[in-house]
Parts: C-alpha cells; sequence; structure tokens
C-alpha cells in the first residue's frame, strides 16, 4: 500500500514550487517595464543647481534632485508617499529600532553595498557623512538651516553594520530627516578633510571637466558623467547608470542615461516638448502652456498637489523693513486670490501659514491682516506719515531664470495688489537665479520672493528653517526671537501630536504678531511627456525619482 501521507506532502511540495515560480515571474513582469525600453531619455528644464552638489552645502531643488540620483539615504519615502510613517522604507538600512525616550536610534545596515569607485559602504561611512555635515556647518547649507547638529549628539558605530545615533531631543521626525538629501551618504575618498576636523573650505564644489570630482555621492543609482556650467547656470548634464548600484538586481535604474537639457525660458522649454526635442519637461512651465498641452493627445501631462510654497521676505537688520508695521502693512496689502488665479489659474491655493494646508499645525493665520484689507493698510502707514500724497516706496525683487514659476507675473500680481491700497508703491528689479542668490547673501535686497520644497515632511521643516535665529540664516533676513527659539525648541522636541499642534498654532500666531515672512500660496506639481513614458511619481515629497522613469521604444 502506497504512503498516501508522503504523496500528499508531495504534491504539496510541488504545488507550493510552482506558486513560489509563479509569484517570480508576476513579480518580475510587475517590477521591469516589459517590450524595449529606450536606453536614453531626454529631459528639459528651467532650472539649475545652486551652489553645489555636496549635502553639506546644497540647500536647492534642482542640486537636491541630482544628489538624490547620485546617492542614496538609510531610509527613504517610496514613490507614491503620502506623509503617513508608514510610507519610509529602508534603503541601505534594513531595519532600525528606537529607546524608549525616542533618543537613541540603531540601524542595522545592508551589506556587500559599494560605492561606484569599489569601497564598502559600511557604519563608518554614515559616522563619516554625519560627523562631517555637522563640522562643516555651512550657514548657507541645509544642515545649518535644519539645525541637524541641534538634534544629533553623536554617531557612534556599533558594528561595521550597525550605527547608533545618539539624540539631544526626541526629534519626532528623525526618520523623515533621515530620508532628506542632505542625509545622503558620501564617499569619503570624494568628500575629504584638509585638516584634523571638517570645514567650510572642505565643501566639494564644481570642477570643470571633473563630473566624478563634482560630488561626493557614488551610491545612487546613476554616476554624474557630464555637467557644464556657465556664470553659474548649468549648460549641460547627463547621468550614468551606476554598475555598483545596490538596486541593480530589482532592474533599477529602468532607464540606463539620462540627459538633461536646459532652457532659458519657460516658453522654450514648451517648445521644445510640443516639438519632440524632449521626452519630459520639468520645471518650470506655464500654466497656460501647461493648459495646452492637456489637449495634445501625442503628450501626457502628470499632475499632483504637492507640499510647495512661495513666501515673501523682507530684510529687517535696515529700514524700512526693520519696522514691524511697515511688514504688517505690506502683509495686509496683499491679495493672495487674484495671485492664484490670475498667474496660475487656480492651479494653486492661497496660504496663510508657511506651514501647507492640511499638515499638522497648519492655521489660517496670517488672514486676520486681510487678504487684502487696504483700510488696515493706510491705518498702519499713517502712523508712521504716509499717505496718497507721501506713499511708502520699495524695492520688491525677483528671480528670472525658471527657478521658480512664472516668477516676474507673480511679482507684477504682488506690485498690483500693494499698490491698490493707494498708499504704497512697488518698483520691481529682476535677477537671474545666481546673481539672485549673491544678492539673498549679501543682504542688499529689501523685499524678495523665495520657494520651499521641503527636506522632510514635517511642520518643523516648514517652521524651523525660516524662523529660528539659527535656521533662519541661510534666508539672510536678519528676524531673531528669544519666544519664537523657545516656542520652535518645543515643537521639534515634543512627540505628542496634540501639543505640537498647540505650540504650531502659538508659532503661527507669534509671526502674524512678529511678520517676519509672509506666506503667499501653495502650488502643484505638473510634469510633461511624451507618451511613451511612464514611473513618474509626483507626490508629496517632490522628490523626482529618474531611476523609476522608462519609455517604451
Amino acid at each position: 500500500m502506497r504512503d498516501t501521507k508522503a504523496i500528499s506532502k508531495m504534491v504539496i511540495a510541488v504545488i507550493l514550487i510552482v506558486v513560489i515560480v509563479i509569484a517570480g515571474v508576476i513579480g518580475y513582469y510587475l517590477a521591469v517595464p516589459q517590450g524595449t525600453v529606450k536606453e536614453t531619455l531626454l529631459m528639459g528644464t528651467t532650472d539649475s543647481v545652486e551652489s553645489c552638489l555636496d549635502p553639506a552645502r546644497a540647500y536647492d531643488f534642482f542640486g537636491f534632485e541630482i544628489i538624490q540620483s547620485l546617492g542614496s539615504p538609510l531610509v527613504e519615502y517610496k514613490a507614491g508617499a503620502t506623509g503617513l510613517a508608514s510610507d519610509i522604507q529602508g534603503a541601505l538600512a534594513t531595519s532600525w529600532k528606537t529607546s524608549a525616550d525616542g533618543k537613541t536610534w540603531t540601524f542595522d545596515l545592508r551589506q556587500g553595498v559599494k560605492f561606484d569607485d569599489g569601497t564598502d559602504f559600511t557604519a563608518d561611512s554614515v559616522k563619516y557623512t554625519f560627523d562631517r555635515g555637522i563640522q562643516i556647518a555651512d550657514p548657507d547649507g541645509a544642515w545649518v538651516g535644519i539645525g541637524i547638529g541641534d538634534i544629533i549628539e553623536s554617531v557612534q558605530v556599533v558594528s561595521t553594520y550597525q550605527v547608533q545615533f545618539n539624540l539631544k531631543i526626541p526629534f519626532a521626525a528623525f526618520l523623515s530627516l533621515l530620508a532628506g538629501q542632505e542625509c545622503y551618504i558620501v564617499d569619503p575618498k570624494y568628500a575629504p578633510k584638509a585638516g584634523a576636523t571638517w570645514s567650510v573650505n572642505d565643501v566639494i564644489l564644481y570642477k570643470d571637466g571633473d563630473p566624478r570630482g563634482s560630488n561626493p555621492m557614488g551610491l545612487g543609482p546613476y554616476t554624474l558623467r557630464n555637467w557644464t556650467r556657465v556664470a553659474g547656470k548649468d549648460t549641460a548634464m547627463s547621468l550614468e547608470a551606476n554598475p555598483n548600484y545596490w538596486g541593480k538586481s530589482s532592474g533599477l535604474p529602468k532607464t540606463k542615461t539620462i540627459i538633461i537639457n536646459f532652457y532659458t525660458t519657460s516658453s522654450g522649454l514648451a517648445l521644445a516638448m510640443q516639438a519632440g526635442d524632449v521626452d519630459i519637461a520639468f520645471r518650470q512651465l506655464a500654466t497656460t502652456d501647461i493648459n495646452s498641452m492637456k489637449t495634445n493627445t501625442n503628450l501626457k501631462v502628470w499632475e499632483s498637489s504637492g507640499p510647495f510654497i512661495q513666501y515673501l521676505c523682507m530684510q529687517q537688520k535696515n529700514a524700512p523693513f526693520n519696522d514691524v508695521k511697515i511688514r504688517e502693512a505690506v502683509a495686509a496689502a496683499i491679495n493672495r486670490t487674484a495671485l492664484v488665479q490670475t498667474v496660475f489659474q487656480g492651479s494653486a491655493k492661497p496660504l496663510y501659514s508657511m506651514i501647507p494646508t492640511g499638515m499638522l499645525g497648519s492655521t489660517n493665520a496670517f488672514q486676520s491682516l486681510g487678504d487684502p484689507n487696504y483700510t488696515k493698510t493706510q491705518e498702519l502707514l499713517a502712523t508712521l506719515g504716509y499717505n496718497e500724497n507721501n506713499k511708502f516706496t520699495f524695492t520688491l525683487w525677483y528671480e528670472t531664470s525658471g527657478h521658480y514659476p512664472q516668477s516676474q507675473q507673480q511679482a507684477l500680481v504682488l506690485q498690483d495688489s500693494m499698490q491698490k491700497s493707494g498708499v504704497i508703491t512697488v518698483n520691481l528689479e529682476g535677477r537671474d537665479w545666481a546673481a539672485y542668490r549673491t544678492a539673498r547673501q549679501e543682504e542688499i535686497m529689501p523685499a524678495y520672493i523665495l520657494g520651499w520644497y521641503p527636506d522632510y515632511i514635517d511642520p518643523d521643516d516648514y517652521i524651523q528653517p525660516f524662523v529660528s535665529s539659527t535656521g533662519g540664516s541661510w534666508i539672510h533676513h536678519n528676524y531673531a526671537s528669544a519666544q519664537m527659539d523657545q516656542l520652535v525648541e518645543q515643537a521639534r522636541s515634543t512627540p505628542d501630536a496634540t501639543a505640537r499642534t498647540n505650540l504650531y498654532t502659538q508659532i503661527n500666531n507669534l509671526m502674524v504678531q512678529d511678520v517676519p515672512i509672509i506666506p503667499l500660496y501653495m502650488g502643484d506639481q505638473f510634469a510633461v511627456s511624451k507618451t511613451n513614458v511612464q514611473g513618474i511619481y509626483l507626490d508629496i515629497t517632490q522628490n523626482w525619482r529618474n531611476w523609476l522613469v522608462y519609455a517604451q521604444g
């Protein structure tokens, strides 16, 4: 008599094997684009790297996005993230745990990972990166802007593939912070230190004719094959698949080569997209061009709401904006509705807090000043001697090179809305981004428009870099308040959501009282591509994931 139990076990084993094989095939087909995939994609943009591709200094959207293609973090937000903690997944770290008080974090690292030059990635690489960023402490970089040195006490190598972070405070957004490009791991070979400790002189800057020596990365899906700049503006750039990338076994990057073409105007970029000269157009296209492309059957418009915001800064170390009444009068004269309807045709939303609508801590605090309230503007300026015959006059600066969307049109609408108060005259001054950034650093602009893309998804990232006495240094608006510093410190070190919400309400109210910055709007995000392009994700992180984008040939 045959052993029916043995036969049953054999049948079950065969079924399991078949299921595993089928699952593997399905997984392969889901992960890897089928058919002929183009080896090269052309992307068009009007953007440019602001300063460099070193996380110790870089603090701009395009610089961060190239760093993201060239490097890797310990953890990352998955594509399509909505901002939930569950959206964070391992990258160079495979697992992690935290202490009960939230001040000690231990990470187990991915093993067998190599930089593009063949150097092994270990816990020493992590410690090197964080010690370096904190010690360099570049006043115009993200490490100071975010205040990472105020969060991290030390980084300790536990073993070859385990590292421990000891925090000064139980920072509620620590995992989200580590997913930011400022925390991407650098290669010690390409990020050396000249002395016993690092300094701002150790920041890796652009080197003409040496793309590899122009960045300290090396763990990402791509390497920098070509990068040329003229007068602080990018003119050519290309990314090549990194053969040592740890995600290579998953079929990444999906496109071997990304060539980035730079355009001086949004209209030039739109024409290139419509003519088929590029496969993708991303940053910045005019709203009218985007709407026109929606009717073009040869193109696909990708769009999503996002956490991008723009705001008005005022230089507070000098007259006239050292007077809070002046700042309050300007804030009361701004018509946000006109701004979003005229410039963006409704694809943006008025913003009355530096924290985007829908995020923990957001309020409508600035609505109390009006939108606009010309009577309030007139009354405030009257106390300082201004009226219809003696108007308050100042110059509003804006950038002209496509770093932000439709900056000149924004400036014109703001000028019009403030001048309708009858007691303000606004002169406009435009500069390309390189000159604009220099003017910001030299603190010669009395009033100027800036924008913000999040470093990490948490309200702290919309407050601390702007109004704390240390974080706000990169803006050069010279606002300082001991009361604000105390509230910001409490908010970022408080884990309880209800308590944090209350603290951000106090912060928003104090911002209305002091008017260090005037929030303007939060904008949607767009990209346009040929119809054969896939793998574009526009989510809350604002991250542009080159390694997921591909096109059927």
